[in-house]
């Protein structure tokens, strides 16, 4: 009978165990697969020009020349992107501003607090630019689609190899 009860009881401590086992491995993988990335500002023009130019210089095989004469376009057009993008935010957070205030005399206490919520990672989605997510950093569009985005022309791009000769 004592043998039963024992029996039992360590079957439900070894039941409870796996439990605790599962719960803690899907919390892990729930928090491993998400797509949540910490909010960052958008890089200064002169670190995403660099990025620009050594993603180009590999994926494209440009020369040293090319490289030369591509450096500064890239740093002129990234510094105007990035003046753009500043002269444009006091007209975003006054239109987010104006939105909250009318938006926040229709809800209720409840759907107030949700609405701030929503608002705050609106503000920061609009900040960042693009959010990027996961491992290969695809990124999400509205709707969750993919936009329809044509490809830009290029040049003729590396030629094809020669066959080997035996």
């Amino acid at each position: 009978m004592l043998i039963q009860k024992v029996h039992r009881w360590r079957m439900a401590f070894f039941g409870l165990v796996i439990l605790l086992a599962g719960i803690v491995i899907g919390v892990a993988a729930t928090i491993l697969m998400t797509d949540y990335v910490p909010a960052q500002p958008p890089p200064a023009p002169e670190f995403a020009a660099e990025r620009m130019i050594e993603r180009l210089r590999n994926q494209l095989r440009l020369s040293p020349d090319q490289v030369g004469r591509i450096v500064p376009i890239i740093q002129r057009r990234m510094q105007i992107l990035q003046d753009i993008r500043a002269s444009a935010r006091p007209k975003i957070a006054e239109q987010l501003r104006l939105m909250n205030e009318e938006i926040s005399t229709i809800l209720r206490e409840d759907q107030r607090r949700l609405w701030q919520k929503h608002l705050q990672r609106l503000q920061i989605e609009l900040d960042r630019g693009p959010i990027r997510k996961g491992p290969g950093l695809e990124r999400r569009f509205r709707g969750g689609r993919e936009p329809d985005l044509q490809p830009l022309p290029v040049g003729p791009g590396p030629q094809p190899r020669p066959p080997d000769e035996h």
